[in-house]
């Protein structure tokens, strides 16, 4: 008798697409395999006008996936890695990463311009209280405006006149094949990315060994320590998803470098710190990089944020 997996899922296209590369991938390693794809609708789904920074829980897009695996609808819960709380339910692990894709952020303009050629004024549309911070640092003369919804949604407000210029991860539109309204790439100097960005993460119960298993033959060694490092200092830090905080790792082949950025939310202030290491010591590395930061400073400016 062939075994099955369900994975739930968010229901808009990259969530789909993100869920059926975790399909071809279960299916490529291991062909006796049947998949089924449930789509379920997150509260973050169903509000589509509160400001993300503005709701008061964690896991937003994330908890409903839970239920159906909790319900037991489910064996995989297929997400966005920088929409996972870094304090999983009870119950639920991070069960692999799909090989990462572009961590980097990318405007997207409707007259084409970069962002320094953006005039005085112009509005640049996020979601993300991190984003909004780190272009009030590169760019303070420009209007920074909210704005929610799926990839297509952002990108019909911005062609409908709603702002000049929006901020999306690029991961998002070269897989939804929208590579090409991008205007610039924004360098992971210029705005750091959320930790997890571009990252597909599997959450799993703890006690599902078989799905445990499959998971762990399609988990990607290097971007797993990537994540690892990233939500560690995410977690140290008690930053959420929505904390004006980036943090960046790259492992290549044993070894592995972690940057981290958290600001104030005009952009005016900056903690910034490095660190680097064996790739066996990610998550280690992501805590004392936490740690060093919060000693410089860093939780002030989270907790700042979050009271304005």
């Amino acid at each position: 008798m062939m075994d099955t997996i369900v994975l739930a899922t968010r229901g808009s296209a990259l969530a789909l697409w993100q869920a059926n590369a975790t399909a071809s991938a279960l299916r490529a390693g291991c062909s006796d395999l049947a998949i089924e794809i449930l789509t379920v609708k997150s509260g973050g789904d169903r509000d589509q006008t509160t400001e993300l920074a503005r709701f008061g829980r964690t896991g937003i897009f994330t908890a409903e996936v839970d239920e159906a695996l909790f319900e037991r609808r489910a064996h995989v819960g297929v997400h966005s890695l920088k929409d996972v709380p870094t304090a999983l339910p009870d119950g639920l692990v991070l069960g692999g990463v799909l090989m990462r894709g572009y961590p980097e952020d990318a405007l997207v303009s409707r007259s084409r311009v970069q962002l320094a050629d953006l005039p005085r004024g112009a509005r640049v549309a996020t979601g993300s209280v991190r984003r909004a911070a780190m272009l009030r640092r590169l760019r303070p003369d420009l209007a920074i405006v909210a704005i929610r919804g799926n990839v297509d949604t952002r990108l019909a407000k911005l062609d409908s006149g709603e702002a000049d210029a929006i901020v999306l991860a690029r991961a998002g539109l070269e897989r939804l094949g929208l590579g090409s309204r991008i205007t610039q790439v924004l360098s992971r100097e210029e705005c750091v990315p959320a930790p997890g960005q571009g990252i597909v993460g599997l959450i799993c119960r703890a006690d599902d060994d078989a799905s445990r298993r499959h998971l762990d033959r399609i988990c990607d060694r290097e971007s797993a320590a990537e994540a690892l490092a990233e939500r560690a200092l995410l977690n140290g830090l008690h930053g959420g998803c929505n904390a004006p905080l980036g943090a960046h790792a790259r492992a290549r082949d044993n070894a592995i470098s972690l940057t981290a950025r958290v600001l104030s939310l005009d952009g005016r202030e900056c903690i910034e710190d490095r660190i680097q290491g064996s790739i066996d010591e990610a998550e280690a590395l992501g805590r004392a990089l936490a740690e060093r930061m919060a000693a410089a400073g860093a939780k002030r400016l989270i907790d700042a944020a979050r009271e304005g």
